[in-house]
């Protein structure tokens, strides 16, 4: 790389900024706390100085950033954020190249985690893939034709396929939202009403307030019946998501990452019995449904990925698969 170009990966807890290395490579991320309560000042002031730091004096030639939430990719204001408080209608764009002085590329953390499955992971190859995060929330990211598909803005929001009314809210509050069912915090959720119904489980102990996904798992995996119910239930709503997607776009993969893949065969068994139940026979057959290759370094990946794509020399701007 003979410029000097920046992807950052925005979470609610932490965010990574990393100088490109090539296409897809970085170097070592510099990670800062994200004042996620204090507005959207103080959060872009942390990008800026942690981008700043990550240059390591250099001039930065271009960023591109994963933002969660929805937001507009053209024009670099994001609408909201489900994880940092005070984001409305912020250009995050405009205000990151006023405090680094070179372009900016904002997109979605979900959409820029998918692309990187799509150059450098699972999804390497294909012309129409989809990626799928199941981790707190459930996001995604869908590659139609060999390109990362936005259509008017915020396309990709695959934790909000309608799973059925009576189904539980997602974590914005609308009912029956996949995420709301095969998300961290739905099986949590899930446990917890359980649990308060007067179900027995290895669980009756542990604390509502602090319940989460991975306890679940935990007890899941020592043999719990309720846990292993409550994966199995989210495996199932998920994988007829997915069946569903792959009877509208017929992708050549299907990626699915995020913490809840730790889970296994927890998850996967009962998502791949369920894809089955909706999925035509053709267009399943010709759909690889594959756990996502990159891990937790998707995100950067994906900022610098977007980066060289958007600010990169001639030789490093190809987006597609090598």
């Amino acid at each position: 790389m003979n410029r000097t170009l920046v992807g950052v990966d925005l979470g609610g807890t932490h965010l990574r900024a990393a100088v490109a290395t090539g296409p897809t490579t970085h170097a070592v991320p510099v990670v800062r706390d994200t004042p996620a309560r204090d507005g959207p000042a103080a959060v872009l002031d942390a990008v800026a100085a942690c981008a700043t730091h990550a240059a390591g004096g250099a001039t930065i030639d271009g960023l591109a950033i994963g933002i969660p939430g929805p937001l507009d990719a053209t024009t670099g204001v994001v609408h909201a954020t489900p994880n940092l408080a005070g984001w409305h209608e912020v250009p995050a764009a405009q205000e990151l190249a006023g405090r680094l002085g070179c372009p900016v590329a904002v997109h979605n953390d979900a959409r820029l985690a998918g692309f990187a499955e799509w150059v450098a992971g699972a999804g390497r190859g294909t012309r129409h893939f989809i990626f799928i995060t199941a981790s707190t929330g459930v996001g995604g990211a869908l590659v139609l034709d060999g390109e990362l598909y936005n259509g008017a803005g915020s396309a990709g929001e695959v934790g909000h396929t309608p799973v059925g009314p009576d189904m539980p809210p997602c974590n914005q509050g609308h009912p029956g939202c996949l995420e709301g069912s095969a998300s961290g915090t739905g099986i949590a959720h899930a446990a917890r009403q359980a649990l308060d119904s007067g179900v027995r489980s290895s669980l009756s102990g542990a604390n509502p307030a602090t319940l989460d996904a991975r306890a679940v798992e935990e007890a899941a995996l020592a043999g719990d019946e309720l846990s292993i119910r409550l994966f199995a239930d989210a495996g199932r709503v998920l994988g007829r998501a997915i069946g569903g997607l792959i009877n509208l776009l017929a992708p050549e993969v299907i990626a699915v990452g995020g913490g809840l893949i730790s889970a296994g065969d927890l998850l996967f068994a009962p998502m791949r019995r369920a894809i089955t139940e909706i999925a035509f026979e053709w267009p399943a057959a010709h759909c690889r449904v594959v756990e996502a290759g990159l891990g937790g370094d998707a995100g950067l990946v994906g900022a610098i990925a977007w980066a060289v794509r958007s600010f990169g020399d001639l030789d490093h701007t190809s987006a597609g698969p090598e």
